[in-house]
């Protein structure tokens, strides 16, 4: 019980810490290469068939999302699929589709030690990938996707998405999405909240140098901010913003402070944008046994 009660401690503190700076440096062109590699084997190992290269790209918490607009319904419409489906489609190979006809495109668009945020574009599907660097392997654990580059114009979500007009309303969307936390700002959180919103945080074990994974929905994330758990000083609410990439209606953000990162997903909806994918990644890299150290008294 005492060890359980230390976990949810950990938890309730994660789902409202200051979400954080990556760690500076470059990267070697090696690890973009092995980002690149994970990125392929999903992609075309689902297009040829080869269900070991799928599994070896996944993570088993896979959260994969698209929103659809399915006449003659007005609104969007999600659709989910989840490591075990991705595998055992691809067995059979029901996605295949001829090397030439796959028109593949992949771009590292945010990179660090364990982090990866690619965008792969294909005949049939283009995704934003969340990539997290576990046990030396990088495996995809979010994607949000729209339909590919061979989809009719109008099949297209968001038809006449225009990225750069919608640029600086995404980026504030993921700024309010970290700044309504650290103020504990419940109303501002829940405008950029989705019924769907699922946030993952990538930690790892300091024994055993092992990475794992903790989610939360859109519960767990919006209920410790009516808590006001985690709120610090507004001296200390500064946040770096940057968007990363837009395609279709969607938009890809990196949000930092000094305490760690968030990469988020972002789906436009109704002239709004909604942070559906969100990958947290503190910057102490580690597992914190217990609640959060109290602030210095001044």
């Amino acid at each position: 019980m005492k060890k359980m009660t230390a976990v949810m401690l950990v938890l309730a503190f994660l789902a409202a810490v200051p979400i954080a700076r990556a760690q500076a440096g470059a990267v070697p062109e090696t690890e973009k290469e092995a980002a690149v590699r994970a990125a392929l084997d999903y992609s075309d190992g689902a297009y040829s068939g080869d269900a070991a290269r799928m599994e070896r790209a996944i993570h088993p918490d896979l959260n994969k999302v698209i929103f659809g607009r399915r006449p003659p319904m007005t609104g969007l419409m999600s659709r989910y699929s989840t490591f075990s489906d991705l595998v055992e489609l691809t067995r059979p190979a029901l996605f295949f589709v001829e090397p030439e006809k796959r028109l593949t495109e992949t771009a590292v668009l945010e990179i660090t030690e364990d982090v990866a945020c690619l965008r792969v574009k294909t005949a049939q599907w283009c995704d934003y990938l969340q990539l997290i660097k576990v046990n030396g392997q990088w495996k995809i654990i979010n994607v949000l996707w729209t339909l590919g580059l061979s989809a009719p114009a109008a099949a297209k979500v968001v038809p006449g998405f225009d990225a750069e007009k919608e640029r600086p309303a995404a980026g504030q969307a993921a700024l309010d999405f970290v700044e309504a936390r650290l103020a504990g700002d419940a109303a501002r959180l829940e405008k950029v909240l989705h019924p769907e919103t699922s946030q993952v945080t990538f930690l790892v074990a300091p024994k055993t140098s092992i990475g794992f994974v903790t989610r939360a929905r859109y519960t767990g994330i919006l209920e410790p901010v009516k808590a006001k758990v985690g709120v610090v000083p507004e001296t200390e609410r500064a946040a770096e913003v940057r968007v990363l990439d837009l395609m279709d209606g969607l938009a890809f953000a990196v949000a930092r402070t000094a305490a760690g990162a968030a990469y988020v997903q972002l789906q436009l909806m109704d002239g709004q944008w909604k942070a559906i994918n969100v990958l947290v990644r503190p910057a102490n890299n580690a597992f914190r046994q217990g609640p959060p150290p109290a602030p210095p008294k001044k």
